[in-house]
């Protein structure tokens, strides 16, 4: 026991796994942890538990502990070594065949996706898991999806969907080139083996200067891009519950501007849908909806509008009130408890019209947020009427201020996506 608690005052206060033994130096159990020393000392701090936990305790003689650069990397090192060791207690405190496993399909082009123990075959390249956490699985595969594109659809289509114009999938439906290497790639990430973030972080960086030698300076950018976000994805786990913190006290400020200006409570915002119009064509003109869940993007959300250029004639106004008029048309889609507009009075007072249509004004909040000068417009309302307006300049540093342009920035690159696509297949018909 001794030994113990001297082991445990030399636990760090670092992203890493845990491992506890029992008198034989079988490992018992294996957990993972942002704060090493706060989580391991806690088992043996609390004084009310669990029966499972207390004989979990009751049978700890040793332990070990090994430190990683980050939350995500503690995650897939406590699922390899979980899968590894098959430790008695990570088995019995929850039903095992209810753990989720990002799998990697066998038939080219490899689908990846998630599935449960009983739903595991033989038809598969790889697996990876368990993890104890669903939520944890499927954070870490959104986040490399952005870095490493995958197939994820059950049936391969024969035409490009969604996830290949949001840069998630590299479109295997029309071609395959390069797409082993993903895999390939994405096999050594979620290994959770040591190095193998850095090692593929140098990969990248390794292949951006043979294609900037090679003059190809847009390939370079794309290769120093993938290797920027892995090194951000791992900075950006270390800090997520300082996040998830700042972004409570984001939303509060954001709900009592609207109190305050517009004189509606969401209550809670937790998600807020933003929209945008490009029309910088002759013959199109496009829309985007893009959402935000808990201050994330959420690209499953995400919806395109093709608008009638003719009927329109490159009225941005007009265009917003017939995106929010065909968004709105379906309830099915969780309604948001903001609408944030690209533009002035004039396009807010568009989207206002299309929520007045459908009796939803005081329901959604509403606010706009100006280019250039970057100013949040709020529409002030009374009797179901914009009575005046609120335009509020924040300074640059203000959260909120760069919640709302975050958001602004996402459906204009989304809508400028959507045209650039179509403009190509009108050139090319």
């Amino acid at each position: 026991m001794n030994e113990l608690k001297e082991k445990l005052k030399s636990i760090p206060q670092k992203p890493g796994v845990y491992i506890f033994r029992d008198n034989n130096r079988k490992i018992i159990y294996i957990g993972k942890a942002l704060v090493l020393k706060n989580r391991v000392s806690s088992y043996f701090r609390q004084k009310a538990k669990d029966p499972k936990t207390k004989e979990l305790i009751s049978r700890i003689a040793n332990l070990e502990f090994l430190v990683v650069n980050s939350e995500f990397e503690a995650l897939l090192l406590e699922a390899r070594l979980i899968k590894q060791h098959q430790p008695k207690y990570n088995i019995s405190q929850k039903d095992s065949k209810s753990y989720l496993y990002i799998v990697i399909g066998k038939e080219p082009p490899n689908r990846v996706f998630t599935a449960r123990w009983t739903e595991l075959n033989q038809d598969l390249l790889d697996w990876f898991g368990p993890f104890p956490s669903s939520a944890d699985a499927k954070r870490i595969l959104r986040s490399v999806r952005r870095i490493i594109p995958f197939r994820s659809c059950k049936t391969l289509r024969k035409s490009p969907c969604l996830y290949s114009q949001l840069d998630l999938c590299p479109a295997v439906c029309l071609q395959t080139t390069d797409y082993e290497k993903n895999i390939k790639r994405l096999r050594k990430l979620l290994s959770g083996k040591a190095n193998s973030l850095s090692s593929l972080i140098k990969s990248f960086e390794k292949e951006m200067k043979s294609a900037a030698k090679a003059l190809d300076f847009e390939k370079a950018q794309a290769f120093k891009n993938q290797a920027d976000s892995l090194k951000r994805l791992t900075e950006g786990w270390r800090r997520v519950p300082q996040e998830r913190k700042d972004f409570a006290k984001t939303k509060s400020k954001l709900r009592k501007l609207l109190v305050k200006y517009q004189g509606s409570d969401p209550i809670t915002l937790n998600k807020i849908e933003g929209y945008d119009v490009s029309n910088l064509g002759k013959e199109i003109i496009v829309g985007s909806m893009v959402a935000f869940v808990e201050g994330e993007p959420d690209s499953s959300l995400y919806r395109k509008f093709n608008l009638k250029y003719n009927q329109l004639s490159q009225d941005d106004p007009l265009g917003i009130k017939n995106i929010l008029k065909r968004r709105l048309n379906h309830p099915e889609w969780l309604y948001p408890q903001l609408i944030l507009v690209d533009g002035g009075k004039t396009q807010v007072s568009a989207a206002f019209a299309a929520l007045k249509e459908k009796s939803l004004v005081g329901k959604i909040s509403l606010l706009g947020i100006a280019k250039q000068e970057e100013v949040i417009i709020i529409p002030k309302l009374k009797a179901e009427k914009i009575v005046s307006w609120k335009t509020l300049r924040l300074s640059r540093r203000h959260p909120e201020l760069q919640l709302l342009q975050a958001i602004r920035d996402e459906s204009h690159r989304f809508a400028q996506k959507y045209y650039q696509a179509l403009h190509k297949m009108r050139i090319k018909g």
